[in-house]
């Protein structure tokens, strides 16, 4: 859940809503006399964001990607887990 909070209420709160940050995957969107500047948001949530930002930048991995998507709509075949690692899945 994003809540906006001004400068002023996140210093007073700090080791609070880092806690919350960091359980719940809060994010926090800093404002400033009314307007974003910061934000707190979980560390996996960020790198996240920031692995699909590469994949995203990435020409030959996007042009896979709509390649792929292609395939799929003109009806080709997804591989089982098997097919491509050789053994069932391990968590099933």
């Amino acid at each position: 859940m994003t809540k906006m909070l001004p400068a002023s209420e996140v210093k007073t709160k700090f080791f609070k809503l880092l806690e919350g940050v960091d359980e719940r995957d809060d994010e926090i969107v800093i404002t400033k006399n009314g307007k974003p500047i910061a934000m707190f948001v979980n560390f996996k949530e960020f790198e996240s964001l920031m692995e699909t930002m590469d994949i995203l930048s990435d020409p030959k991995a996007m042009k896979r990607i709509r390649e792929a998507e292609e395939y799929i709509k003109k009806g080709g075949r997804l591989l089982t887990f098997e097919e491509v690692f050789g053994f069932p899945e391990p968590w099933r």
